[in-house]
């Protein structure tokens, strides 16, 4: 028979606390300090060890695992960036994970995506191959579109643009912005949407342009953290009750 979870401020509490010990990469052992995000959740709710917590939603979970296993320069910027995403999210099983997916997917291609892309052609203005073969006007021009987006579809056509306009080219090169212009897919676009075709996408490439643009990198995950978490207060997660605990000193 399957143990019943009941939420509470002393659960959420006991939470945080285990996340606040630290958080790795991938599921890691059953003791404070060596477990992915949704391990710490299970480990605090007193279940066997795994990263599949029933209060938590499937599609606020793959988001959440996609983002903790991605590149943090250590592991304390990851339990730094992550602990208020493992607040909010608790009961997040009772919301339409789809409904979250698109708002957080919207989130993401209108806030995060476009930071990403203006620094893909910061890194590139001074490479040749690339503004010989990639129309940057209309780039940035697509950028502005993504930022004025109003909704998830017309975020995902723009999104679409972009791509076509500058990865073609990009990739037949070794530039950064190659590396960089995955990075937005991966973290942005891709995540937002957490599938496997993505994930892998982000090891493929992503993975080595964050190890060597670490203080980017951050900015990005950051962000991107505060578009799953915006998305739970705005959904009303259950979780979201007990936010303050995060700013207890």
């Amino acid at each position: 028979m399957e143990t019943e979870i009941k939420l509470n401020r002393a659960v959420a509490k006991k939470v945080l606390e285990t996340v606040d010990a630290g958080l790795v990469k991938g599921l890691g052992t059953a003791e404070p300090g060596k477990m992915c995000v949704e391990a710490a959740v299970n480990y605090a709710l007193g279940l066997p060890h795994g990263d599949n917590p029933k209060c938590v939603g499937s599609l606020v979970r793959d988001f959440k695992i996609a983002l903790n296993d991605s590149y943090w320069p250590s592991g304390k910027e990851r339990t730094k960036g992550m602990r208020k995403l493992a607040v909010a999210q608790l009961g997040s099983d009772t919301l339409d994970q789809h409904v979250f997916l698109e708002k957080v997917g919207f989130r993401c291609m209108t806030k995060v995506l476009p930071v990403i892309l203006e620094n893909a052609v910061k890194e590139d203005k001074d490479n040749d191959f690339v503004k010989k073969n990639v129309d940057l006007k209309a780039f940035k021009s697509v950028i502005k579109e993504l930022k004025a987006a109003k909704t998830f579809g017309e975020a995902k056509e723009a999104s679409k643009k972009a791509r076509k306009i500058y990865s073609a080219s990009a990739y037949a090169y070794d530039s950064a912005s190659a590396s960089a212009y995955a990075s937005a897919y991966a973290y942005a676009y891709a995540s937002a949407y957490a599938s496997a075709y993505a994930y892998d996408y982000a090891y493929a490439y992503a993975y080595d342009y964050a190890k060597k643009n670490q203080t980017f990198s951050l900015k990005v995950l950051n962000l991107i953290a505060k578009q799953g978490l915006d998305t739970l207060i705005e959904m009303k997660s259950p979780g979201c009750k007990w936010l303050d605990l995060c700013d207890a000193k």
